[in-house]
């Protein structure tokens, strides 16, 4: 099945030479490949060449992603071609960046959110991740999964999906937009809040056991540090892995999902890791797709309920839950379809080409034509960046996914970031709410980008009953 892999390889090879060197990997069409590349990679490990069944999802996938690669390249083409008939030379990082104060309004996102997040845990009675870890120091863990699952959809619902848009993405983003002011520009008291600011939104991000929205984060950070330096990777941009990656790796010592028997728990928690960016997604689209290729197309009906998911108390759509009690008889947990499987779900073939090609076009646009005024702030290139991160991990799961990772409220963010950033909207007394800066993450550097890929906290088909 490897060679089916190598080909597409090949092409993204080419992709890369043609459509990504000038603007790099951590883009919306960047990321979004190299995170499909280890979703086919992953797959066609795992298909069973005697299913029928798998081989052709396999064969679809790499048909997807090839398409995929195809339409990014043409667009990327046509839209040279049609920039130098114009005269219009690229200047896809000749633009300058200010930095955005913590105006009082910043300031009151910031504390609803703070707000929202404690109230959530308060009225959950618990946090799951202080929950396992204190089970693992203690030599008896907790069970992580029912208390997770318990949080989201417990008795009381408490309206988590609305609640993970303040805590896992408004918080940290509007933390984050504070703390390069305050380190750049700010006292030592403005320092201080920030520091505060940072472990409140670390508390956020992890104490549900959640790692995807963890380093969805994390990736988020390095994105904005690249953009921030006119698309070039600073050397403080190693900040986000260097605070980063102990937690990630704590949280997934504390979900103890691995038996560990023989292994000592570094190294099952480095296979953990290892497993969640080859094994855990792959291997729950694979299960998906044996299920759904039963089950008449839907026409879109199923993404329409995805859709309705993000109205208060409407259940959404059961696929990952029926696809997970398939493989493990228990509805305790999740194994959602791949992005083509669930596509394919919804629109059968015909809608996959249709759809592959349509993001290949709609992700160079945005990659190409995002960031080609003089002057941004701050606020605009945090919501960019995470627009970028949440369109560019989207492996698994339907339309649902990215508005659950949060690119609305990160849509939102850079809407307001604009709103704030022209000229004209400065008056004098307010002159010194935003700070120019001419490179305040770092000095240039030929530090490669970091492929980094994670989903939104999904649970794989890989995992035990009950494990969300």
């Amino acid at each position: 099945m490897i060679t089916l892999f190598l080909p597409v390889l090949g092409l993204a090879t080419v992709h890369y030479a043609v459509a990504m060197r000038r603007y790099g990997l951590l883009t919306p069409d960047g990321i979004f490949v190299v995170c499909q590349l280890l979703m086919l990679y992953g797959t066609v490990r795992l298909v069973d060449t005697e299913s029928a069944t798998e081989l052709f999802y396999a064969q679809l996938m790499a048909a997807a992603v090839a398409l995929y690669l195809v339409a990014s390249m043409t667009t990327s083409l046509v839209m040279q071609h049609i920039s130098r008939r114009r005269g219009v030379k690229a200047a896809y990082s000749d633009y300058s960046v200010t930095l955005v104060a913590p105006t009082g309004a910043i300031l009151l996102v910031i504390a609803v959110s703070a707000v929202v997040t404690v109230a959530y845990f308060t009225a959950v009675g618990y946090s799951a991740f202080f929950l396992g870890l204190q089970g693992q120091l203690d030599g008896a863990p907790a069970d992580i999964a029912n208390l997770r699952l318990d949080s989201y959809a417990g008795e009381n619902y408490l309206f988590p999906g609305f609640v993970n848009q303040f805590k896992n993405v408004i918080l940290p983003a509007l933390t984050l937009v504070v703390a390069v002011w305050s380190f750049s520009r700010g006292g030592l008291f403005a320092r201080a809040g920030s520091v505060v600011l940072i472990g409140l939104s670390a508390v956020a991000l992890l104490g549900t056991g959640q790692r995807g929205a963890l380093v969805v984060f994390l990736t988020t950070a390095i994105v904005y540090a690249y953009l921030h330096n006119r698309r070039r990777l600073p050397r403080v941009a190693i900040l986000p892995i260097v605070l980063g990656l102990p937690l990630v790796m704590l949280s997934t010592y504390v979900l103890a999902r691995r038996d560990g028997q023989g292994e000592s728990p570094l190294r099952a928690v480095t296979t953990d890791l290892v497993d969640r960016f080859v094994h855990d997604n792959q291997a729950s689209g694979i299960a998906a797709f044996n299920y759904t290729s039963m089950l008449p197309v839907r026409n879109g009906g199923e993404w329409l309920e995805g859709l309705l998911s993000v109205l208060p108390g409407h259940r959404g759509s059961t696929l990952s839950s029926e696809i997970f009690y398939t493989v493990y008889w228990s509805t305790r947990g999740t194994s959602p379809p791949s992005l083509w499987g669930s596509i394919h779900y919804n629109f059968d073939t015909v809608g996959l080409i249709f759809l592959a090609a349509l993001f290949g076009v709609l992700l160079q646009i945005l990659t190409q034509r995002s960031l080609r005024r003089r002057r941004y702030n701050s606020l605009q290139l945090v919501g960019f960046a995470g627009i970028t991160v949440v369109l560019g991990t989207w492996i698994a799961g339907g339309i649902e996914t990215p508005l659950n990772v949060g690119l609305v409220s990160y849509l939102g963010l850079w809407y307001w970031g604009g709103r704030m950033g022209g000229p004209a909207r400065h008056s004098a007394t307010r002159a010194d709410q935003v700070v120019p800066t001419a490179r305040p993450l770092g000095l240039r550097t030929g530090v490669p980008a970091p492929n980094i890929c994670w989903p939104g906290e999904a649970v794989s088909g890989r995992q035990v009953a009950g494990r969300v």
